[in-house]
């Protein structure tokens, strides 16, 4: 699982006792690729983690459980991302939030693009 707070890595969380690791987990937003592979192939925002728009509700567990989880949600344009938001936000997710297209979201964060 890919966690970060201030939009920079963070390592091991292992010494945390478990609610700790929660609140933790919780205010450090995880930021999500909706695209499809062939687009993540081309690039995607440094430290996103990739599920595609049809796995979104599959997998989001493998990302996270916790339904108060920030979860930052982009896709080229803004409208994957949007039909994520509301996926999630119906089975509990409270904090999914749609970000819209990657330049944008690249550009808000302060994050590059990259495919490395």
């Amino acid at each position: 699982m890919m966690v970060f707070g201030s939009f920079g890595s963070f390592g091991s969380f292992g010494a945390f006792a478990e609610d700790t690791l929660e609140t933790t987990q919780a205010s450090n937003p995880i930021l999500v690729d909706v695209r499809t592979d062939a687009e993540w192939n081309d690039g995607y925002i440094e430290t996103a983690i990739h599920i595609p728009l049809d796995k979104i509700l599959q997998k989001i567990e493998f990302a996270t459980e916790n339904k108060e989880q920030t979860i930052y949600l982009y896709c080229r344009s803004g409208k994957r991302s949007a039909k994520a938001e509301k996926a999630l936000q119906s089975i509990g997710y409270i904090n999914a939030k749609n970000i819209g297209g990657i330049k944008q979201a690249s550009s808000n964060l302060q994050l590059k693009i990259t495919n490395e």
